[in-house]
């Protein structure tokens, strides 16, 4: 008859602290990926919103051209809806409202707000003059140029 004690040593598998220490150093791995996908999500999803604006303002222009105005309608412009979705669905896109230092027969402002929060850049905008922004609440941590 065989020794427990010869058994057990000779016996194949993983002990449990063995397995702890596996379970730890998948979830340090988890805590570093995890955060760096989500950031590469959201600046997935801001090329979305940019390529959006730039091909609404192509078509803004055109109008102008068209009808020697702006429009504040976006279905004006091509899209299905006004407000319209973005090109891959993650912003809706509208025109703002102009001031009254500039009204929409000569100049515009698209935006596109995001349909998810995102940490870093906010409300995405572009006017007529090409000038890129970001807005929105909370305060963007980011400037213009780092989310554009």
């Amino acid at each position: 008859m065989k020794n427990r004690s010869m058994t057990y040593k000779n016996s194949k598998g993983f002990t449990l602290i063995e397995l702890m220490i596996a379970v730890v150093v998948i979830a340090i791995l988890a805590m570093v990926a995890i955060p760096a996908y989500n950031d590469t999500v959201q600046k997935a999803r801001r090329s979305d919103a940019k390529s959006t604006l730039t091909q609404a303002a192509s078509r803004m222009e055109q109008y102008f051209l068209d009808n020697k105005s702006y429009t504040t309608d976006m279905t004006d412009l091509g899209f299905t809806a006004s407000p319209a979705q973005s090109i891959d669905g993650h912003y809706t896109l509208s025109v703002v409202t102009p001031t009254t230092g500039c009204p929409i027969a000569t100049c515009y402002q698209l935006q596109a707000v995001p349909h998810d929060t995102d940490n870093y850049c906010q409300t995405f905008t572009l006017n007529s003059l090409g000038a890129q922004g970001v807005t929105g609440s909370p305060a963007p941590t980011q400037s213009a140029d780092l989310c554009w």
